[in-house]
């Protein structure tokens, strides 16, 4: 019986969306962590396990989470929640919801169960499915098949390989000749370097083009001499070519600056190249 009292005592009656105050009923001397909100109450003040909450469940007991309280010696408990009841009415109104009647009314016309299938069986009224279009479907396929079969013999036909063009060589003296026009060039005569050794540099590939088979317009002359060098004639064709390829490289990517009596001297070496390495 004295339990039963105890339990009683303990019940505390909350409203939704009404403050309510709990008290935890902190020991003298003994400090208490703070509460925080959640889904179900909304804390709004605390003080010394004192807090003043709002729940935010219509009809139910309220589940409130146990807290650690602490004295300055070093101890410390565990103080479990008061029981809180809310009771299910809305607030600030007399409203209370109350139960629909029971039994529920059922209007059910007389009749058969089949009856009423009936009424609702609407594959009756449509019929069996259509069978699967067989002919539109080996139509689209075929179609499909053409459009990509048409697509990969266009795209192979954009892509085929143009033949190169045979490009003229000049061989011998007319290697030299062509060498030498260059004393007569606008570029010479009026000290344009980069772009009259711009010139040399084609000349040099067109020579290492016809007598080494290099015609990757993409490598450097760097690049080129190391790919002549690999064979005992390509290194002695380096040996004249080296002064020429410092000088164009120099010329066009440093503007090092030269002269007429400079520039004539090397496009003399160049033409020397040229007859002796392009027959």
């Amino acid at each position: 019986m004295l339990h039963l009292l105890l339990l009683l005592s303990t019940l505390s009656n909350a409203y939704p969306g009404v403050p309510f105050e709990v008290d935890y009923v902190l020991p003298d001397g003994y400090s208490c962590e703070e509460m925080n909100s959640s889904e179900f109450f909304s804390v709004l003040e605390s003080d010394s396990g004192l807090f003043i909450i709002v729940p935010m469940i219509l009809s139910d007991s309220l589940t409130l989470p146990v807290l650690t309280a602490w004295n300055d010696n070093g101890d410390s408990l565990l103080l479990e929640p008061p029981l809180v009841v809310v009771n299910g009415w809305f607030p600030d109104t007399l409203m209370i919801p109350s139960f629909p009647p029971f039994p529920g009314y059922m209007n059910i016309p007389p009749g058969l169960p089949e009856d009423y299938a009936r009424n609702v069986s609407f594959w009756l009224a449509w019929g069996a499915p259509p069978d699967f279009p067989w002919l539109l479907t080996i139509a689209g396929v075929v179609l499909a098949a053409a459009v990509i079969l048409y697509l990969i013999k266009r795209r192979k036909k954009k892509n085929a390989i143009q033949p190169e063009k045979v490009v003229w060589i000049p061989a011998g003296k007319d290697a030299e000749k062509e060498a030498l026009a260059l004393l007569e060039s606008e570029n010479f005569i009026h000290g344009h370097w980069p772009e009259l050794y711009t010139e040399v540099d084609v000349q040099f590939r067109a020579t290492a083009a016809g007598k080494f088979g290099i015609v990757n317009k993409a490598l450097t002359l760097n690049q080129i001499a190391g790919t002549i060098r690999s064979t005992a004639k390509g290194r002695k064709f380096l040996e004249q070519a080296s002064p020429i390829l410092k000088e164009t490289t120099l010329q066009r990517y440093a503007d090092w600056g030269s002269s007429r009596e400079r520039a004539e001297g090397f496009i003399r070496k160049l033409a020397k190249l040229r007859r002796e390495w392009s027959r």
